[in-house]
């Protein structure tokens, strides 16, 4: 093998397409991902990316595909892989929701796409919820972290909830509702973050943030999955732990 043990034969940032690795020898590598942070507003910071990682086998000429997450903006264009997008009060955007970082060992596209075929998902770190438009109370309003488990739930009297490993997140009164993949718009206030399921889209008060999505851990051993690790675009990477 030309790589040594612990050494990042491959990184991601984002592109805002799938990019493909085909790994250079035989051996376990440890598989880590970032997703992206929510759109902000003000001091209304969008919530951050979530990570995960873990270790899989896999045989030279295996091939894996990645799709990196696009952070989250004030428009109705949610963060690319799943993010959720905002919608305006009074001509004021919220924050549009993160997206999803993911690896798979086929290429069918962004997350969502892969509803039907779950188990070719290896691994998923979610993206972070939208702040909220700068109203009322400026600073309890920020964006829930992408997971994690669980999601973030987005700050304010309102905010709504991050994805599970089952279910969407939701906004006040079940409205703005996550689902596999993407996280939920909002038709006036911030979106959610993508992931394996998406956070709820912000509904009600003012300052509420969006919720962030969930991470997965499908096809590695020996992972782990945190909240709110990264600020800005989702990132990637595939490290050497062991040739053989």
């Amino acid at each position: 093998c030309a790589y040594s043990n612990g050494q990042v034969v491959a990184s991601f940032n984002y592109t805002g397409g799938v990019q493909g690795f085909t790994t250079p020898c035989n051996g376990t590598y440890k598989l880590e991902v970032w997703g992206a942070q929510g759109g902000s507003n003000g001091n209304n910071v969008g919530g951050y990316g979530g990570y995960a990682y873990g270790n899989r086998y896999l045989s030279k000429g295996s091939a894996l595909y990645v799709i990196v997450g696009g952070r989250g903006n004030n428009s109705t264009a949610g963060g690319y892989n799943g993010g959720g997008a905002a919608g305006s009060w009074q001509g004021v955007y919220g924050g549009s929701g993160g997206g999803a970082t993911h690896i798979a060992t086929t290429n069918r596209g962004v997350l969502v796409n892969y509803n039907g075929y779950r188990s070719e998902v290896i691994i998923v770190a979610g993206g972070g919820g939208g702040g909220t438009i700068p109203f009322g109370d400026n600073y309890s309003g920020r964006g829930g972290a992408g997971g994690g488990t669980t999601g973030g739930t987005g700050g304010g009297t309102d905010g709504a909830t991050g994805g599970t490993q089952s279910s969407g997140g939701y906004g006040k009164n079940n409205q703005y509702v996550g689902s596999f993949g993407k996280g939920s718009s909002s038709l006036y206030r911030n979106g959610a973050g993508g992931g394996w399921y998406g956070g709820g889209g912000a509904h009600g008060n003012n300052s509420s943030g969006g919720g962030g999505g969930s991470g997965y851990l499908g096809g590695v051993s020996g992972g782990s999955m945190s909240n709110g690790s990264r600020s800005g675009n989702g990132y990637a990477q595939i490290v050497l732990v062991s040739a053989s």
